[in-house]
């Protein structure tokens, strides 16, 4: 399909939704993230996001989205979630 056609044809919350997936998953990340590792295996100690610009920018979208989720519970009531057993004591009346 030619660009001038996609340019009249796609809608515009349609490019916003592409421009934001391209933001979480910038093109070429895959080979970034091999590259990374086949350094990683040959000694290099630098962090991805300090080597490749497409890693620290999923990084970033990734703490970003961390902070924004604030319904998550964490520390001292997320352990008592995991320990917790049995849950209600309460029983339901038998028919």
């Amino acid at each position: 399909m030619p660009v001038y056609k996609l340019e009249e044809e796609m809608p515009y919350t349609e490019l916003l939704k592409w421009i934001n997936f391209f933001s979480e998953r910038p093109i070429g990340w895959r080979e970034d993230q091999r590259t990374y590792m086949l350094l990683r295996a040959q000694g290099v100690k630098e962090k991805p996001e300090n080597l490749f610009p497409t890693l620290k920018s999923m990084k970033q979208f990734a703490e970003q989205a961390q902070q924004n989720d604030k319904a998550v519970p964490k520390g001292k009531f997320l352990d008592m979630m995991r320990k917790a057993k049995n849950g209600d004591k309460f029983k339901a009346p038998k028919f």
